[in-house]
């Protein structure tokens, strides 16, 4: 397989989903970041991944529904571990998954020094042959195929579950950066909020999820197609089930606050980029990476506020993961980003 026989390996241990890719296969395994446990012994685990999803909002008492990535970080290591074993064992098809693989992990450019330490324990604890970490910026331009190893600047704007990284990259490293932790996580959570204050609707993140890909737009609310759903939920006077009926204006409404918000960091980011960069960047344009990127209309507003190009390739939610396992199967492009200090070896 590729440059090293036992095959490289890249897992986006995101906080909305962890996404596996493998040398010669591609993308594999794409499962919501979630692990469900008994409520008094969370070393009892019961579901990991879709079939831990499915469980949002509908747990008994006495089992609880856990995220242990947050923030693009480790939350909790035991959890963290059992959820990488999981999903790569399922992704590879055998047990002990990663024990002759070559593995590579993102790690958020804000991540702390006690968040890290967090992360290396658990990569520790998988088992790979080899381990790194590599920065979520560098791995989702590699994927992208962003031009990053000249020394004319290119900027990355990374939109994950919940942060948004945007970082200025240039001779295979990070030249300026910029981290928010707000991602596609507070566009649900958003639209939570407006559906109770203006429906008097109680939903759940899954529905609030649903509603942001079928109705959820940044295009100018002139050009929306009204399109019109019926929503359930809970009555948040009475409690008892109800029917609303939900707009595209509607959500429009409920994502513009945070989605302003997040092209506000995005634009100010290009404003504190250097003079000598920021001319290389209006020639090449913004990439735009994550699976937040998804979101209708969204590359296009952004390239109207930053006046220049904006790129984004058919499946950005996987750039990450493409660009992990680039680095893990092939010791060339490893070593480039081990010198600039982007990757780092467990």
């Amino acid at each position: 397989m590729g440059v090293f026989s036992n095959g490289g390996v890249g897992i986006d241990l995101g906080s909305a989903n962890v996404t596996i890719c493998l040398e010669n296969e591609g993308v594999v395994l794409r499962e919501p970041s979630y692990v469900l446990t008994l409520q008094e012994d969370f070393d009892e685990i019961l579901a990991t991944g879709r079939d831990a999803r499915q469980m949002l909002g509908r747990t008994p008492r006495d089992v609880t529904l856990h995220s242990p990535i947050m923030d693009g970080a480790v939350g909790n290591v035991d959890l963290a571990i059992a959820l990488l074993r999981t999903l790569s064992e399922k992704a590879l098809g055998k047990r002990r998954a990663l024990e002759k693989n070559r593995l590579a992990v993102s790690v958020s450019q804000g991540c702390t020094r006690v968040e890290l330490e967090a992360l290396q324990s658990a990569l520790q604890a998988a088992g790979a042959k080899k381990s790194w970490l590599m920065r979520s910026t560098v791995a989702a331009a590699l994927g992208a195929g962003a031009p990053i190893d000249d020394a004319r600047g290119c900027m990355l704007v990374l939109i994950g579950g919940s942060t948004t990284e945007v970082s200025v990259l240039s001779m295979n490293g990070i030249a300026a950066s910029r981290s928010t932790r707000t991602g596609s996580l507070s566009i649900d959570e958003a639209i939570m909020r407006f559906i109770r204050k203006q429906k008097g609707l109680i939903i759940g993140q899954r529905t609030a999820e649903d509603l942001k890909i079928d109705l959820g737009t940044c295009k100018d609310i002139a050009f929306i197609d009204n399109e019109v759903a019926s929503l359930r939920g809970r009555d948040a006077r009475t409690g008892k089930p109800a029917t609303v009926e939900v707009t595209a204006r509607d959500i429009y409404n409920a994502i513009l606050p945070t989605t302003e918000q997040l092209l506000e960091t995005i634009r100010e980011a290009f404003e504190n980029t250097p003079a000598e960069m920021a001319e290389d960047i209006l020639e090449k344009g913004v990439y735009l990476s994550g699976g937040g990127a998804l979101l209708d209309g969204l590359s296009d507003r952004l390239s109207e506020l930053v006046h220049m190009p904006v790129h984004m390739d058919e499946t950005p939610q996987d750039d990450v993961a493409r660009g992990l396992c680039l680095a893990a199967s092939d010791s060339r492009i490893a070593n480039r980003f081990l010198q600039s200090g982007c990757l780092i070896e467990i």
